[in-house]
């Protein structure tokens, strides 16, 4: 023993740090790491801008809610007005007609909350008619705005004024105005409507909004009508020079933007539309750091969590180098498992998306797929196409040639598919059985015809052979959905229930043929 021991002693262990292995796994270790900590970061990223589109969605959404109310709100004004200028040039100023014109006026008024007067003004700025019947002494109204601008012009154009105080109840009220004439086409005076900003205050207040939310309502020229949180001091008030009325509404009619207020300094995602008929704009802004609020309260949990992670990673990690001087076998029994775990990751995906028979996009990637795609089409006004594609006589050929032979036509469909698509985002999915749906964004009813007669054809040219069909070869019917999806009115299923009926009706027009919806 005394003898053997200085031999043993003489032949030195193999150094760990020399080991190819275990600088393998160090690097391995710190891939891994990295990986974590980009995927962290990227998640971090991801719900970031996903909570940016969701607020950008939300004003752009509540702005069109406002010009379309603001639209809806004057264009009734607008007709009152029209109905009293008609009135006037046509019978004329004398008392009978006032008075008739006056009773008429009150029922307006009754009518429209919005209204808190209709007035009507010769031409020096007299009073001739109200709809409260109330008169101020001497009163004249030829030093409005309103007043002088249909004074100087011919033309009987509506004139949109800026907030004024009135002078009969004290109110902020916004100047509504047309001209009228003479019979002679001479200046015969003014029709106006008043219309209460407290009207605008109670609608905007109704929305459930953070405090630092921001509505308005402005003229084309850059005036603030009315603007949520309400101040009397911003009445009035004129943004033009801010970028959205210098550098923006000059390029776009809506849209959103990201701008820090000229009035409160407070950075938003705004909403913007300019109002259809009338001089107006609506400009709705989410306070940014509202909107990314909930963002930053699961970023700071999520990065928590990640370094937690990230730690417990780092000491499996180094259990695992001093593990490897034992056993170069646990070692590369890791490494399986690793390779185990990225195959079965990549395998799940595949399975995630992919129809394994055809190689086709399965039912849950074209659900999401025409899903996203209708989103997107109903933002930009663009014509979505969908196809829905059924094998004529299916059950037949399944029954003569068997289901081993019925997969291997579906194979080659799906591969004759995969093989027309001529666009990266074209979506060819199997929907189900022998159906088989085709989204093709960007296509109107003429483009999807067109793609369908390739299609249709193309699976002629297969010539499968099929003694259950009378064209004595394998054929398919498709039916068409083909338009500008509508926000709230046309859904994924909605789309799907049309192309169906479509391909019904090309299935009871005799089968291989198209129908459109």
């Amino acid at each position: 023993m005394t003898q053997q021991q200085p031999i043993q002693d003489a032949v030195p262990p193999r150094s760990v740090k020399s080991s190819p292995l275990l600088f393998q796994a160090g690097v391995f270790v710190i891939i891994v790491a990295a990986t974590l900590i980009l995927f962290n970061s990227w998640q971090i990223w991801s719900a970031h801008q996903r909570d940016l589109r969701s607020a950008e969605h939300e004003s752009a959404n509540l702005a069109r809610s406002l010009a379309q109310h603001a639209d809806d709100t004057f264009m009734q004004v607008d007709g009152n007005l029209l109905d009293l200028t008609e009135r006037l040039q046509t019978d004329g100023l004398g008392p009978s007609q006032l008075t008739r014109l006056q009773r008429v006026m009150q029922t307006q008024v009754g009518y429209l909350p919005q209204l808190h007067g209709l007035f009507i003004y010769d031409a020096r700025g007299r009073w001739l008619a109200t709809s409260s019947g109330k008169f101020i002494k001497n009163a004249n109204n030829a030093d409005r705005d309103y007043f002088k601008y249909h004074q100087n012009r011919d033309g009987g154009g509506l004139y949109i004024g800026k907030v004024i105080r009135s002078r009969t109840t004290g109110d902020l009220i916004i100047p509504v105005s047309r001209r009228f004439n003479n019979p002679d086409g001479s200046f015969g005076g003014v029709v106006l409507a008043t219309l209460y900003v407290d009207y605008f205050r109670q609608f905007y207040d109704s929305f459930a909004l953070n405090t630092d939310a921001s509505l308005n309502l402005l003229l084309a020229d850059g005036t603030i009508l009315y603007r949520r949180p309400y101040s009397a001091a911003s009445i009035g008030k004129n943004i033009a020079k801010g970028v959205l009325f210098s550098e923006i509404l000059p390029h776009s009619e809506f849209g959103n933007a990201t701008i820090t207020s000229l009035y409160d300094k407070v950075e938003r995602i705004y909403g913007y539309s300019r109002v259809n008929r009338f001089p107006l704009v609506i400009a709705a802004g989410l306070s940014k750091r509202d909107a990314l609020a909930d963002w930053r309260t699961d970023a700071g949990l999520f990065a928590a969590g990640g370094l937690s992670l990230l730690m417990i990673l780092l000491a499996m990690g180094m259990v695992l180098l001093r593990q490897i001087k034992h056993s170069m076998q646990t070692e590369a029994e890791l490494m399986r498992t690793r390779d185990q775990l990225t195959s079965i990751n990549q395998m799940l995906e595949e399975l995630a998306l992919l129809d394994g028979l055809t190689g086709l996009a399965n039912r849950r990637q074209f659900d999401i797929a025409l899903k996203n795609e209708l989103a997107r089409a109903s933002r930009n006004y663009r014509s979505v196409a969908l196809l829905m594609l059924d094998i004529d006589y299916f059950k037949q050929y399944n029954d003569s040639y068997g289901h081993v032979a019925g997969d291997q036509c579906l194979q080659q469909i799906g591969q004759t598919l995969k093989g027309l698509a001529c666009r990266s985002n074209d979506i060819l999915a199997r929907y189900g059985g022998e159906e088989m749906g085709i989204i093709l964004p960007d296509t109107d009813v003429q483009g999807a015809l067109i793609f369908a007669e390739r299609v249709i054809q193309a699976v002629r040219d297969l010539k499968i052979p099929h003694q259950g069909n009378p064209h004595g070869i394998v054929t398919i019917s498709i039916g068409i959905c083909a338009k500008v999806p509508h926000m709230y009115n046309d859904t994924p299923i909605s789309f799907i229930n049309e192309a169906d009926s479509a391909l019904y009706q090309a299935k009871k027009k005799g089968k291989n043929c198209i129908y459109s919806a």
